[in-house]
């Protein structure tokens, strides 16, 4: 969604944060129980991801990220995370 808009619309930080809390009562911190439903979409491995034309840049028709494919951006973070991928 980033690389569409141009950074309009920032890809979201997947992170797990696990809360705490503590009652008055008691001396030690709890841990909550959470649960979480992951979903994930994306496009076809051969999709073309590019600026869509509304969200370039007003100065230069400026875009920030050259064109991909969804599944050569896949990969592409792969890499980044994975140093034996």
């Amino acid at each position: 969604l980033e690389r569409w808009t141009n950074g309009k619309f920032k890809s979201t930080l997947h992170r797990v944060i696990i809360s705490s809390h503590r009652s008055l009562e008691e001396k030690d911190t709890t841990y909550c129980g959470r649960y979480s439903i992951p979903f994930f979409y994306e496009p076809n491995f051969d999709t073309v991801v590019k600026c869509l034309e509304n969200c370039r840049g007003d100065d230069d028709g400026g875009v920030k990220y050259p064109p991909t494919t969804s599944g050569q951006h896949l990969l592409d973070k792969y890499k980044e995370t994975h140093t034996d991928f």
